[in-house]
């Protein structure tokens, strides 16, 4: 299976998105499939000129701009409730489920 790309946004690129980026990483690793995904961050004003290098764009922050790909809303991960509804949707928008 060739490997999915994840990109995670934030603001800043800095705070969320990697805490966000880490707890997918984890996720996938205990799920099997951790050599399936690579996950990477960015923040909101580079998502688009990013977008199309990646299966999935999961943010914390509001974007408006459409994108060549999906984008799923991840706060559920930052704040740790409503965490698996959000999880499905990834995987099953990797085709990892």
């Amino acid at each position: 299976m060739i490997k999915k790309r994840v990109l995670v946004a934030c603001g800043t690129g800095v705070a969320t998105s990697v805490a966000v980026a880490k707890k997918l990483e984890n996720i996938f690793k205990d799920r099997g499939y951790g050599d399936l995904v690579e996950v990477s961050t960015c923040t909101v004003a580079e998502m688009e000129s990013k977008a199309s290098k990646y299966d999935l764009i999961v943010t914390t922050a509001h974007n408006s701009k459409p994108m060549p790909v999906k984008v799923i809303m991840g706060v559920a991960f930052l704040i740790g409730r409503g965490t698996e509804p959000v999880l499905q949707d990834i995987l099953e928008s990797l085709g990892l489920k």
